[in-house]
């Protein structure tokens, strides 16, 4: 199975977990108690959490690379977070697609 363009080796992205739904149709970052409450209920209602990355505001919409592993589920505890994410990334048209492999905090 072919995704598209991707990049040769795993790519590190630094940037903040988000509520994808929130930022592209509010601007809405995490960023505060009552924001962080609302996208943690949209994120287990099914919304999808994804990557802001620092510098170039490009998101990416996270998919895992363990089967039975849901992105959301691994992502809800960095909401908000300035995280470094390891991967591979996937671009097609104006999607970017990052197919994570290591997350953590990060201190940049």
């Amino acid at each position: 199975m072919s995704l598209g363009q991707s990049s040769k080796k795993d790519a590190t992205i630094y940037g903040e977990v988000i509520d994808i739904s929130s930022y592209v149709a509010n601007g809405m970052k995490p960023d505060t108690p009552d924001r962080k409450a609302l996208a943690e209920a949209s994120a287990k209602g099914g919304n999808p959490l994804g990557i802001l990355e620092k510098g170039t505001g490009k998101v990416y919409v996270v998919t895992m690379n363990q089967a039975n592993t849901s992105a959301n589920s691994t992502l809800l505890p960095y909401l908000g977070l300035r995280i470094f994410a390891t991967g591979k990334v996937y671009k097609r048209g104006g999607v970017l697609l990052f197919l994570l492999i290591d997350i953590g905090k990060s201190v940049k």
